[in-house]
């Protein structure tokens, strides 16, 4: 009895890997766009991502200097990097059936996101994390990344977004409104009017030449 129930346990285990391992090696996006050098990572290599390469559940992609990558994910969400940006896609789901939608993102360096049907499902989670603050958001295109010597700034383009660490919580909820966050460990800086020659500055580190 005891073979038994351990060959059924074993039988189940292996089941739900395969199925975990088909899943990670579903493609949930690929690259549309990209300038200079972007790559992912398989192992300890680095190897060239081009036009139309798909992208998965787990995989970090990273550019180059003076680099710009665009990336559409299934449900028509768009992220842009940077020179010198790294992305990691930890989580997607997007079941319109079922109205769920769930994203979380780990982005380093300069992006522009622009949320598809993902955070238009009723049930939705939606995230980027960055590394000194967490941006939760509805229906929303903004700018996020280092700028002016701080450590982050968020700019807002459309929707709304919430802006937090552990030290502290802004929302921008008007198109043109940022935040800043000086240094790791400080909270999310008062919710002002960008210039529009910051945003000239934030958004050209995002711009394909």
């Amino acid at each position: 009895m005891l073979r038994t129930v351990l060959a059924v346990s074993t039988a189940v285990i292996i089941a739900l890997a395969a199925q975990a391992a088909a899943a990670a090696d579903t493609p949930i996006g690929s690259v549309t766009r990209v300038q200079g050098e972007a790559t992912w990572r398989s192992g300890h290599t680095l190897l060239p991502l081009g036009i139309g390469a798909p992208v998965f559940t787990n995989q970090k992609v990273a550019t180059g200097e003076e680099a710009r990558l665009l990336l559409t994910f299934d449900d028509g969400t768009e992220l842009t990097l940077g020179e010198n940006a790294s992305m990691t896609l930890d989580k997607f789901v997007y079941d319109p059936a079922q109205g769920t939608g769930k994203m979380a993102l780990a982005v380093k360096g300069a992006f522009r996101f622009v949320s598809g049907q993902v955070s238009k499902q009723p049930d939705k989670e939606v995230a980027v994390t960055t590394p000194v603050a967490t941006i939760g958001m509805r229906g929303t295109e903004f700018w996020g990344g280092p700028i002016d010597d701080q450590a982050l700034g968020v700019f807002l383009i459309e929707g709304s977004v919430s802006v937090t660490n552990a030290a502290g919580e802004q929302v921008l909820d008007a198109p043109g409104q940022g935040t800043n966050i000086a240094a790791p460990g400080a909270a999310p800086g008062a919710v002002t009017v960008w210039p529009q020659a910051k945003v000239d500055r934030a958004i050209a580190t995002v711009t394909f030449q």
